[in-house]
């Protein structure tokens, strides 16, 4: 058995041997990648020297998780590309990551500095049973003075008190170490695992006309890949343009590093579905009631009047690539960098800046005493929608410090993009119930309910400001109850959604007020809910 066990495992060596012989094997370098909302494209060339005649090259060291249907093969040079075959090799032995040579190394240097310790225990362990095995200062023929006993006593204790002490102390060093190589292992050993993987290969067969060299382009497409759109938005000061720096969240995952390399970003999603939608008949017929019906074992069975019930066809998972994709059809933007950028293979976001734009911006004070007792500083972005922007969170930044997020959505977001730039604690708002204007009235059969309220604006900043202050009155959704205005101090009234709106200046350090009363009849024997 050991002997048929033997000869299989030299006729597979002995066959991988014979079967790479003829083969040209080369390492391509990554040239360039173009990332999408999900998923990227991985460009690499190579050099290699061709025979007159068939030659199999073999380019390795690609991604794993690529696209089958997307690998590009191009060549430049005197041949022909005959086939292009994707082939997975568990016999190479991949090259060896930089942090697995790292890891190894430190594991090296720990096991060092383990033995080390080790051998300084042993050592202090010899001379300590050394001194112990020779105690004995004295015998029956020869005494020791008191002088001599106490000063060997002393040197005993002082001696083994020092020598127990390195002791621990190289315990207490070993154990630390210990730990480390450890750790050390358990990182290396999840490291491996990953890395262990087979080989994944493109064979190409190219036909060479004379001896020379050829150019290789390889390009694919892996899907462990994308960007998340990301912004910050920097107002230095009030009267000054807004600054939008567009960011893009890049994260990988295909196995090897992106190192020093052109990064394009493209808008596009490459997994969409491309296919054409189709029609099909729209049927009309009468409802049909669903019923239960027990079956054999207690179970409950959904029928309808001819027993069958047709289920609804499962909807999509949708990511947040399909998201973009959905919102932004009429964008196919790419972003090309101007500097090379390096994207590690660890499947996190690692920020890449597209571009920085200067908008547009005025600023405005908003109160909802209604909500809130502070006013709000606004920014009213314009002329921002010629910067194809994506969906995407968006960090704020006022006078150089951080305030909030916000989010950028271009799909709903109109002319005006509207940041808010937090509350503004030196202009204040309130709003009161005046009761001497609120009161209920009794007719024959309704009654007619009057409120009344006071929006106060106190000014305690330096310079004047200017605010829009936002209220509201209920909206009636039933004939039978009327709400009418009586008093809106000036304000703007949107009877469809029932918003009352004030644009004050305010000088520094005073107040304005104003007021606001509306009154709602409804029968008097019917509760009205909301109000």
């Amino acid at each position: 058995m050991k002997r048929i066990l033997l000869a299989v495992i030299v006729f597979a060596i002995v066959s991988q041997t014979i079967f790479a012989s003829g083969e040209v094997i080369v390492k391509p370098n990554l040239s360039g990648v173009k990332v999408f909302l999900r998923g990227s494209e991985l460009k690499q060339n190579a050099k290699v020297k061709l025979e007159k005649g068939i030659n199999e090259v073999v380019l390795t060291g690609i991604a794993q998780n690529i696209d089958r249907n997307s690998i590009n093969v191009s060549g430049k040079g005197d041949g022909v590309i005959i086939s292009v075959v994707q082939r997975f090799d568990y016999m190479r032995s991949p090259d060896k990551h930089p942090d697995v040579k790292t890891l190894e190394d430190s594991l090296e240097l720990l096991n060092k500095l383990f033995a080390m310790k080790q051998n300084d225990s042993d050592v202090l362990k010899y001379e300590l049973d050394l001194i112990l095995a020779n105690k004995s200062i004295g015998n029956e023929k020869i005494g020791v003075s008191v002088a001599e006993l106490q000063k060997m006593s002393e040197f005993y204790r002082k001696k083994i008190s020092e020598i127990k002490s390195q002791l621990l102390q190289a315990s207490l060093d070993s154990k630390k170490i210990q730990k480390n190589i450890e750790r050390v292992n358990k990182q290396l050993s999840e490291l491996n695992s990953q890395l262990n993987k087979p080989s994944n290969e493109v064979a190409v067969s190219i036909s060479a006309k004379v001896s020379g060299s050829f150019d290789l382009e390889l390009s694919y497409i892996v899907y462990d890949a994308g960007w998340v759109p990301n912004y910050n938005i920097r107002v230095e000061k009030i009267n000054s343009p807004a600054q939008l720096n567009y960011i893009a969240n890049v994260y990988q995952n295909s196995g090897f590093d992106w190192d020093d390399v052109d990064v394009v970003l493209s808008t596009r999603n490459p997994n969409r579905n491309n296919t054409k939608p189709e029609l099909y008949p729209w049927y009309l017929d009468f409802f049909k009631p669903i019923s239960f019906q027990r079956e054999k074992g207690g179970m409950l069975k959904a029928v309808s009047m001819d027993n069958m019930v047709q289920a609804a066809a499962p909807l999509a998972t949708e990511s947040m690539a399909d998201y973009y994709e959905a919102v932004e059809t009429q964008l196919a933007v790419e972003f090309t960098p101007s500097l090379k950028y390096s994207i590690p293979s660890d499947n996190k976001q690692h920020s890449v800046a597209i571009k920085d734009y200067s908008i547009k911006a005025d600023y405005e004070y908003y109160a909802i005493p209604k909500l809130d007792n502070n006013a709000f500083l606004v920014a009213l972005l314009t002329d921002w929608s010629e910067f194809n922007l994506l969906p995407g969170e968006a960090n704020i930044y006022f006078e150089n410090s951080y305030v909030g997020k916000t989010n950028i959505n271009p799909e709903t977001t109109k002319d005006t993009l509207v940041v808010s730039l937090g509350r503004d604690e030196n202009v204040s708002v309130s709003r009161e119930q005046l009761k001497d204007f609120t009161e209920d009235k009794f007719l024959s059969s309704d009654i007619e309910r009057t409120f009344a309220y006071e929006i106060k604006i106190k000014n305690n900043k330096k310079g004047a400001v200017k605010l829009t202050v936002e209220e509201q009155i209920p909206i009636s959704q039933h004939e039978d109850i009327v709400v009418q205005m009586i008093d809106l101090s000036g304000g703007k009234y949107n009877k469809e959604n029932g918003e009352l709106k004030w644009t004050v200046n305010v000088d520094a350090g005073k107040s304005v007020a104003k007021k606001l009363v509306f009154s709602v009849r409804h029968p008097k024997d019917k509760q009205i809910q909301g109000l």
